[in-house]
């Protein structure tokens, strides 16, 4: 009898496995850290094959630690995935990954030439796919690699995301399987029908026979076959379910699965993201229509921000390393130290305002040249202020994605979900930079328990993804504004908006890219 499912988060630096019981019990979970590869300014690739072997080590750590706990893998029922989106490869026709294994990131900018290129199609391009034209989607991506790596496309037999890779590996070798949620961001599928837009296709010049077969989230596509059993220790057999996309598992994971709910995740992206009955485009284009991870059609409202809590980890290996390096020492998380350190600066972090353009600046300003920066300097600024101003300077960011939505969706309620969760003055400054109540749940790293759910719901554990979440997802607190800080953010987020429109009107980032570039 199944009493337990695992769910397994692919991130950009980092793959997270957990085992839930049916309540959604954390019962065992494991982790492994990996790292990009950054080429040139802007450019952005990940070993694929080293993900593939993180995915391994994790399932085999977590079913390890499960079975301590008594959890037998024959009562486990299914493995359902997220998956970073956009992070896309090519493989040969044997499926080895081609390019020396590597993969082009979603944060990579390298196509600024192809985006300028896709904005000359006026609004085809948004009214087909949901998406604003951006350097973050993997359609620009390809064309770049068509434009600059013609052999590399010409030679490839298919053109995958990590999802459908990973299952893959794990024993899904009937075909190549893309969920629909992972295929939205890809920038191809026309998100009306959930099929590859033929006229898009045709304008990119890529071929269908190089695309993965599209299904819904929450299918099983296969089963674990024995090499895929023998590295983790998974029984042969067992069902392999599509999950979604990274943050539409986590808006399953959050609840968010009705009109009026809104998700904020801080992982190495922040998304925030609004639950939508029916498909509802932008009227300001600044937020994308993207399919939601159900197993039937379903639509979803998404701002990206190209790096959230991977920004403070970047404070935390570079001004902060060390805190980093005392841990050993201390046995104390780095994050809690710099947030010791952050909670002493005051509300705006004594003048200093960091921009978090650290890989550009997708939702809303769409800037592949934008660059991180701390601004407002002085003999005052000390390290608790650096500190504080990475969250603050993160949450003012996505606080601009927030206001694209309530120009045409009613939010009630805003769940908060991600690593920085685990941050208690996080959670209470985004609170207050928002102005509205922050819910707090059991598991905060709603990606993993949604793609939980939805393997549950592919193999018969749950009916649909309704029962999945009113059986697994609970909520444990708010956090409420605080209205002595509320005046303070909101003039401080005028000075954040001034700071981006005051250097790319003067085009400071694209003379700064240039520079870096040229030297």
């Amino acid at each position: 009898m199944a009493k337990y499912l695992i769910g397994l988060d692919s991130g950009t630096t980092g793959l997270r496995s957990k085992i839930y019981d049916l309540s959604g019990n954390v019962i065992a979970q494991g982790y492994r850290e990996y790292d990009c590869v950054y080429y040139k300014p802007g450019w952005i690739d990940q070993d694929i094959n080293m993900m593939v072997e993180a995915m391994y080590d994790s399932l085999a750590d977590v079913v390890a630690k499960g079975k301590k706990a008594g959890v037998d893998p024959k009562e486990i029922a299914s493995i359902g995935l997220s998956t970073q989106r956009i992070l896309h490869m090519y493989v040969d026709h044997d499926g080895n990954v081609m390019r020396n294994g590597m993969g082009i990131s979603w944060q990579d900018s390298r196509c600024e030439a192809e985006a300028k290129w896709m904005s000359e199609f006026g609004d085809e391009y948004t009214q087909i796919t949901g998406l604003p034209v951006g350097t973050a989607w993997g359609s620009g991506k390809v064309k770049w690699v068509l434009n600059n790596e013609r052999e590399t496309y010409e030679r490839a037999s298919k053109i995958l995301t990590t999802q459908e890779y990973f299952l893959y590996k794990l024993g899904a070798k009937d075909g190549w399987f893309q969920d629909w949620s992972n295929a939205s961001y890809f920038g191809l599928l026309d998100v009306q029908s959930m099929e590859f837009s033929d006229p898009l296709l045709k304008r990119f010049g890529i071929s269908k026979d190089k695309l993965p077969s599209l299904v819904g989230s929450g299918w099983q596509v296969g089963t674990i076959d024995k090499y895929a059993s023998e590295r983790t220790g998974l029984p042969i057999g067992m069902p392999v379910c599509t999950g979604g996309g990274d943050q539409q598992c986590a808006g399953i994971g959050a609840g968010v699965i009705r009109e009026g709910l809104c998700e904020v995740t801080f992982g190495t992206s922040g998304v925030s993201l609004a639950a939508l009955d029916t498909p509802k485009h932008d009227p300001n284009k600044k937020v994308s229509l993207s399919a939601a991870a159900f197993p039937e059609k379903a639509w979803e409202s998404e701002g990206l921000q190209m790096a959230a809590a991977s920004s403070y980890r970047w404070f935390r290996d570079t001004v902060g390393q060390v805190c980093k390096l005392i841990e050993p020492i201390t046995q104390t998380s780095p994050y809690q130290i710099l947030d010791r350190h952050a909670e002493k600066a005051p509300v705006g972090s004594n003048g200093v305002i960091f921009q978090p353009y650290l890989a550009g600046s997708n939702c809303p300003n769409y800037d592949g040249t934008a660059r991180g920066a701390f601004l407002g300097l002085s003999f005052k600024s000390d390290f608790a202020s650096l500190a504080r101003s990475v969250l603050e300077g993160v949450t003012l960011e996505a606080r601009s994605v927030l206001e694209a939505f309530y120009s045409f969706i009613d939010i009630d309620e805003i769940i908060l979900s991600g690593g920085a969760t685990n941050s208690k003055l996080w959670c209470q400054i985004q609170a207050d930079v928002y102005n509205r109540p922050a819910t707090m749940l059991k598991e905060g790293e709603c990606t993993v328990m949604g793609a939980a759910i939805l393997g549950g719901v592919g193999a018969g554990v749950f009916k649909n993804v309704q029962e999945g979440v009113d059986t697994m997802v609970k909520k444990i607190s708010t956090y409420e504004p605080n209205p002595k800080t509320v005046p303070q953010y909101n003039e401080l987020y005028d000075l954040f908006k001034t700071a981006y429109s005051s250097l790319a009107q003067g085009d400071f980032y694209k003379k700064l890219n240039n520079f870096t570039e040229n030297h």
